[in-house]
């Protein structure tokens, strides 16, 4: 009798968990559709991350749109380069019409960051140093909730806008339809739950 009820407590707690999985990960995926889109054409201060397909080429592209003589006039963060990557492998990899001078001028290269974790940290000390008090965060669209959350974490005080990318390989809109983006958008899930954990941790 004892382990009938046992078995039944845990098959209750199983599907309440599970449940409560799926409606997060619906939610997620409405966060990523949902989440605000930096629309002025004046740039301010801008941090590019990398990691996800175009990130880099796709976070310019979007620069070269804002008002050029303010663009000249911002500080310009690419987070999570790798080591080896310089600005002559940037200029390398640009096949639109971009003003090189701005890679010379106004972009910093970040080669420390691994994860988005340390992009948060490396990010942290370009403002510190740059007397950066708000930016524009450029990051794929899947990928926006989490960065906000450590960006955000580490950076309570900074204004923080966000200029999320739709990739072309993901529909979000579809993503039950797609086995790669339902796969992509479950394991960001993952990563967010781990991320909120692990911050709610470090405020105790």
């Amino acid at each position: 009798m004892l382990r009938s009820i046992l078995k039944t407590i845990c098959i209750i707690l199983i599907s309440s968990i599970l449940t409560f999985f799926l409606i997060g990960l619906v939610q997620y995926k409405e966060k990523i559709l949902s989440t605000i889109k930096y629309i002025s054409k004046k740039s301010s201060d801008i941090v590019i991350l990398t990691g996800g397909t175009n990130r880099i080429k796709d976070g310019l592209k979007i620069i070269n749109e804002f008002e050029k003589t303010s663009t000249f006039n911002s500080k310009i963060l690419v987070s999570g380069t790798g080591k080896g990557f310089t600005k002559t492998s940037l200029e390398k990899n640009i096949n639109f019409d971009l003003d090189f001078n701005l890679i010379e001028c106004c972009i910093e290269l970040d080669s420390i960051s691994v994860n988005t974790y340390s992009n948060a940290i490396e990010t942290l000390k370009w403002a510190e140093k740059n007397n950066i008090s708000e930016f524009i965060l450029i990051t794929s669209n899947y990928h926006m909730p989490r960065a906000f959350l450590e960006f955000k974490y580490r950076m309570p005080n900074l204004k923080i806008f966000t200029y999320p990318i739709t990739p072309e390989k993901h529909n979000i809109n579809m993503w039950l339809s797609s086995f790669q983006t339902f796969s992509l958008i479950f394991s960001e899930y993952c990563k967010f739950i781990v991320a909120n954990l692990r911050i709610a941790f470090q405020k105790l």
